[in-house]
């Protein structure tokens, strides 16, 4: 059975337009998911993730808008053998935030394009336990670090409703991560460094925000 339920990017504009000098923002999203799966006399498998967001921007004029968002979310992976041995636990927690940059190009009545960046920070955490003999653990911690470019359209389609299709992103990446693991009396601990820049553009990744205006 697998249960998604997402509220994404929600914003709630305190007046008139929201492309108006002066007018504030929030933005609140829920993102569930729940996965149970039982295999042929092997194991089940449980899977569970919860993110939350919260963001506030402001409009410097009438076509630049600013913004921060703060995340936090949790994962829980559970695998049960239904043999003797084996199976697995994993416990994931991260928390991070990102500030935002829009400039809105007017293009048709209430259609806009908009390009702009982002900047951000996440931190994550995740334990991992294995159920064999010798039973096994594995603890890491990571850092993300990553600015990027945006755009897409924007369509103010009344002063209550929005819809903004993201089209083009380009990302770069830096994670740093420390991993501590333990098999049995052995134990391990490795640091690792990856950088990564990304495109993604209207044929492999096409992005959709409603907003509520008011």
């Amino acid at each position: 059975m697998k249960l998604i339920l997402t509220l994404v990017a929600i914003l709630f504009s305190l007046n008139g337009y929201a492309q108006k000098k002066g007018n504030s923002a929030l933005g609140l999203g829920v993102s569930i998911t729940n996965v149970n799966a039982e295999g042929v006399s092997v194991s089940t498998v449980e899977y569970k993730t919860r993110s939350y967001s919260f963001g506030y921007g402001v409009f410097l004029s009438d076509h630049d808008k600013i913004g921060m968002e703060l995340r936090y979310g949790n994962t829980k992976d559970e695998i049960k053998s239904l043999s003797d041995s084996g199976g697995s636990l994993l416990d994931g927690e991260s928390y991070g935030g990102s500030l935002t940059y829009q400039h809105f190009y007017p293009l048709l009545k209430r259609l806009y394009a908009y390009a702009g960046g982002n900047a951000g920070y996440t931190h994550s955490k995740s334990s991992a336990t294995y159920f064999y003999d010798p039973p096994s653990t594995e603890n890491e911690i990571e850092k993300l670090y990553s600015v990027g470019a945006v755009g897409g359209l924007s369509w103010f389609m009344s002063k209550s409703f929005a819809l903004e299709l993201n089209i083009f992103s380009l990302n770069a990446t830096y994670t740093s991560s420390l991993r501590e693991t333990t098999d049995g009396d052995f134990i391990r601990n490795s640091k690792s460094s990856v950088f990564n820049m990304t495109t993604q553009g209207l044929i492999n990744s096409l992005g959709f925000k409603i907003f509520l205006l008011f």
